[in-house]
């Protein structure tokens, strides 16, 4: 009988930035052009605290 290793999907969210905008669009566009925000998130211990990691809202199969 055949193995498979069965993954959840999940989404996460960090804060990239705080920007201060006329509105919410301005605000995503200061942000993609922040070469300093937090684009980058590693799941070191620090940022794991920081990480709010949401429900599996997918899964995802491969045979082993």
């Amino acid at each position: 009988m055949p193995k498979y290793n069965v993954y959840g999907i999940m989404t996460a969210s960090i804060l990239i930035g705080t920007y201060e905008a006329e509105n919410k669009e301005a605000a995503i566009d200061m942000a993609n052009d922040d070469k300093m925000g937090n684009w980058n998130p590693s799941l070191c211990h620090h940022c794991a605290g920081e990480i709010e990691l949401s429900d599996i809202n997918k899964t995802q199969t491969d045979e082993v």
